[in-house]
């Protein structure tokens, strides 16, 4: 199914991108391989996203990776203007603790959700306009493969996300080689976030939302971020 445009009277801004999470995968990863020129190291595979963002945005994106005047609770934000051009804007707070092991791959999922935003949900508005994403949007943790009742704008985004910190094909061959050495789960999930600087939940919901746990695994008992097993985190 390709991404197309709906009036939708029920939607927040009146229209709605309709695309299926393995769409924005695809349109996601081809920006990913544009960004690379086409050469892909799986060794090193995280994509320097702040780096993205100024190169591939950088005729009509201006990136403010330090910005103190989000209201309280707004991770970032993307600010459309007149001329098609837009702002990407990240909190103070998330930016200066953005190394923090605990903070990185929040960082990185909000520079990447940004970016989503830029690149697809302009037609949202007729003019200027702006996209503010809180602190319970942006989550590294969507399980299902379709958007709840809600706002898909930033369902969308969460998974564009996703698709641009770990582009499926990349992913899948990272996996494939990671299983030919151990069969370890908690092993293969720590080797996943270090290869694309991503959080333990961010790449254990991949794993999930590619088909690439087995029932065994789907099981497996891992902390993640106080969540203790897949299972517990589906149902939240």
């Amino acid at each position: 199914m390709a991404m197309r445009w709906i009036t939708d009277n029920q939607a927040t801004y009146g229209r709605r991108l309709i695309c299926s999470g393995a769409d924005i995968d695809d349109f996601m990863e081809e920006r990913y391989y544009r960004f690379c020129g086409g050469k892909i190291d799986v060794n090193r595979p995280a994509i320097d996203v702040g780096n993205f963002i100024d190169r591939l945005f950088k005729e009509r994106v201006e990136y403010s990776p330090d910005d103190s005047d989000l209201p309280s609770g707004v991770l970032g934000a993307t600010v459309f203007n007149q001329d098609k051009s837009c702002l990407i804007r990240i909190s103070a707070g998330l930016y200066k603790e953005r190394n923090a092991v605990q903070v990185r791959g929040r960082f990185r999922f909000t520079c990447a959700h940004e970016s989503f935003h830029a690149l697809v949900h302009g037609p949202l508005f007729q003019g200027a306009g702006r996209l503010f994403c809180h602190n319970h949007t942006i989550k590294e943790d969507v399980g299902n493969d379709q958007p709840k009742v809600g706002d898909y704008t930033e369902w969308q985004a969460n998974r564009g996300a996703a698709a641009l910190l770990m582009p499926r094909s990349i992913f899948e061959q990272c996996v494939k080689q990671i299983r030919s050495k151990s069969n370890d789960h908690e092993f293969l999930v720590n080797t996943l976030v270090r290869l694309f600087d991503v959080s333990k939940q961010a790449a254990t919901i991949r794993l999930q939302n590619l088909g690439l746990l087995s029932l065994a695994e789907d099981d497996f008992e891992l902390q993640l971020n106080g969540i203790d097993s897949y299972r517990d985190l589906r149902e939240r």
